[in-house]
């Protein structure tokens, strides 16, 4: 029971030290150096010109248009900065040496759980 509880805090150690490498990878590509701001983007509290409106209610769709708009491209550029990011991080030899040490410290904690489990049952 030891053995696979130490095997499984490895895994643990493994995997957050390969979640803080693409997270620094995340950092790195969505901040340039010396700067608050993120790249590739506008300020976030920058508000688009307000357009003519017919009537209220077509004023009120078009408002509830532009936020669904101006949310989903926001969308649409978070997912693609967390998507470089994490291929920037995959080409980065330290971090598939993390992957391979993470993914073997897994294998070990599998192994010796199996064996201790086959140990239990072949003791009753």
């Amino acid at each position: 029971m030891a053995e696979s509880k130490a095997a499984w805090d490895r895994v643990g150690e493994d995997f957050k030290a390969l979640g803080r490498q693409v997270k620094q990878h995340y950092d790195e590509r969505t901040r340039p150096e010396g700067s608050g701001e993120p790249q590739g983007g506008a300020p976030e509290n920058q508000e688009r010109p307000q357009e003519p409106q017919a009537a209220e209610g077509q004023g009120q769709q078009t408002a509830d248009r532009r936020k669904v708009d101006d949310a989903l491209q926001k969308l649409t550029e978070a997912l693609d900065q967390a998507f470089s990011a994490l291929g920037d991080a995959v080409r980065d030899p330290k971090v598939g040496e993390q992957t391979k040490k993470a993914a073997s410290s897994l294998s070990d904690a599998l192994n010796a759980t199996f064996a201790e489990a086959s140990e239990r049952f072949r003791k009753r």
